[in-house]
C-alpha cells in the first residue's frame, strides 16, 4: 500500500475525515444564513467568516475525542490525529487545484516544501523557530463555498511547492459523501423486553361485590 492510501485509510477508519465533513457543512450553512450579499458583505468577509467559523466547528466536532487535539503551527490552525496534522486552507470555488503556495504564508511555503525520503517524512523548513519533529505528516484541509446556488468543496491533501509551475499537490482527495457510513456512529442494539406483545393475556375477572364470604 504507497503512503497516500495508508494515509487515508487510516483517518477514514477513524471517523477524522467524517468529523473534518461534519464541521464544514456545519460552518457553510452559518455562514450563509448569517452573511448575504444583499446585505452588501462581499466575499472577503465570507472567506474571513468561513475560516473562522470553520476552524470553531472543528474544535467543537472532536471536543471530546481524545484521539484527537489542536496542534497549531506558527499560529496556524491545526489539529492532530496520531501522526498527522491537518491545517486549513481556503480557496477560490472550484479552483483548489490552482493554488499557488508559492504566493502563500511562510508556514505554508515550508508544508508546500514537505518531501519523504525512504518512506518517512522529511523535517519542516521552516525558519521560524517552529514546534515539530520530523515524524509528524503535515497535512492541508481545502474548504470553499458558494451560495448561489448553495455548493460545498472539501479536499484533503498533501501540498506541493508549485513555484516551477507544476501542480499543487502531492495527492488530493474530496471529502463528500463518497466517504461512506460514518465509523464514529455505532448502530446500538435496543434491549429486548422482559415479555413480548404476543404473550396471551393473564385471564382476570371482576369481583362480585354482592357476593359473601363464608367462615
Amino acid at each position: 500500500m504507497d503512503h497516500q492510501s495508508a494515509v487515508w485509510d487510516e483517518l477514514l477508519g477513524a471517523g477524522f475525515l467524517h468529523g473534518l465533513r461534519d464541521a464544514h457543512r456545519e460552518a457553510t450553512l452559518a455562514v450563509f444564513g448569517s452573511l448575504t450579499r444583499a446585505a452588501g458583505f462581499k466575499e472577503r468577509t465570507f472567506g474571513i467568516a468561513a475560516f473562522d467559523n470553520l476552524e470553531s466547528q472543528i474544535d467543537r466536532v472532536f471536543e471530546d475525542d481524545e484521539r484527537v487535539f489542536r496542534d497549531d503551527l506558527n499560529q496556524s490552525p491545526g489539529w492532530r490525529f496520531g501522526p498527522y496534522r491537518v491545517l486549513l486552507k481556503r480557496h477560490p470555488f472550484g479552483n483548489v487545484r490552482g493554488i499557488r503556495w508559492d504566493r502563500d504564508s511562510p508556514t505554508k511555503q515550508a508544508v508546500a516544501r514537505q518531501g519523504y525520503a525512504d518512506g518517512r517524512q522529511l523535517a519542516l523548513d521552516l525558519g521560524l523557530t517552529p514546534r515539530d519533529t520530523p515524524d509528524v505528516v503535515t497535512l492541508v484541509l481545502a474548504h470553499s463555498a458558494s451560495d448561489e446556488p448553495l455548493e460545498m468543496e472539501l479536499f484533503l491533501g498533501q501540498p506541493r511547492m508549485n513555484d516551477d509551475g507544476g501542480p499543487a499537490w502531492r495527492w488530493l482527495r474530496p471529502l463528500d459523501d463518497t466517504l461512506g457510513g460514518d465509523p464514529r456512529r455505532k448502530l446500538v442494539a435496543r434491549p429486548l423486553p422482559l415479555w413480548g406483545d404476543d404473550e396471551a393475556d393473564v385471564p382476570m375477572r371482576l369481583r362480585d361485590e354482592t357476593s359473601t364470604e363464608t367462615a
